[in-house]
């Protein structure tokens, strides 16, 4: 089988109000939470990317080490985050967080159609990663391909892809993930807020 796993962070501490965090690190569960998510993956780990923010840089390195995947093969995409796939102006768009507040700009991430300044239109860049991910496993070996990203970029795909519409109360939690596989040319959609840390594969 063939699937991609597109995966929030691992655990950090809280980011200061109306400061954008980059520089705040996974914490030491986080860290551990990393080892136990890549331990239960049960696929040959194919390729890994990240945002380039030194957290999602974190668990993808703890995932690659885990999983016996060579940490200088991971590659740094800045559509994972810095400034990620949907945002066009980064000073413009933290505006909008600013004025307007997390709630807001996330239910426009979940749902919003309206053009807001320093986005692309949501949809659009939604569908063009969809389409190189479709394109990414239709030329891949089976196994899988790990993307270590951010809650609002996971929220944002998770949302616009499949049949199931998001809300507020399905934000990803840490290490959720969003599961696109290929199977027999059939391409199927599963999102998981949060992982099973119990011991169930993933």
């Amino acid at each position: 089988m063939k699937r991609i796993l597109i995966v929030r962070h691992a655990a950090r501490p809280d980011i200061l109000p109306n400061t954008v965090g980059n520089d705040v690190m996974l914490t030491d569960e986080g860290i551990e939470q990393s080892k136990l998510f890549a331990s239960l993956i049960n696929d040959q780990v194919l390729s890994i990317k990240t945002s380039p923010i030194e957290r999602c840089i974190q668990t993808a390195e703890l995932i690659a080490q885990t999983t016996n995947f060579k940490v200088d093969d991971i590659e740094q995409c800045r559509l994972l985050g810095d400034p990620g796939f949907f945002i066009k102006d980064a000073d413009l768009a933290w505006l909008h967080w600013l004025k307007k507040g997390h709630e807001a700009v996330n239910l426009h991430l979940l749902s919003g159609t309206e053009s807001w300044d320093g986005f692309y239109d949501l949809n659009n860049s939604v569908e063009s990663i969809f389409s190189d991910i479709k394109t990414l496993l239709s030329n891949s070996a089976n196994g899988v391909h790990l993307w270590v990203t951010h809650d609002t970029i996971l929220a944002t795909l998770a949302a616009r892809i499949g049949d199931s519409r998001l809300t507020l109360q399905d934000w990803p939690n840490f290490l959720g993930y969003l599961e696109i596989k290929l199977n027999n040319d059939q391409i199927y959609v599963n999102y998981s807020q949060k992982p099973n840390l119990v011991g169930e594969a993933i």
